[in-house]
């Protein structure tokens, strides 16, 4: 199953995607740092947080085992 995601890449910046609940949102940023629409500080990132939640997850982690759903806003967070 396909989900519709936003992840905030910048400040009033977003991106609209179609991603597999089955893969890791690691892969995801891995993807968007190598086609250059995310800043190289977001290699850092080891957490994303949901914006719809409030929850934040692993990005080691599937969507599905982090509990993202579609219409899910994400943002890259360091901690």
């Amino acid at each position: 199953m396909q989900l519709k995601l936003t992840w905030r890449v910048a400040e009033g910046k977003d991106i609209d995607l179609l991603v597999s609940r089955e893969q890791k949102i690691a892969e995801t940023r891995d993807v968007l740092l190598e086609k250059g629409l995310l800043c190289e500080t977001a290699e850092d990132a080891d957490y994303i947080r949901s914006l719809r939640t409030k929850k934040q997850a692993g990005i080691w982690l599937t969507y599905e085992e982090a509990e993202i759903y579609s219409g899910d806003i994400l943002v890259l967070e360091e901690i």
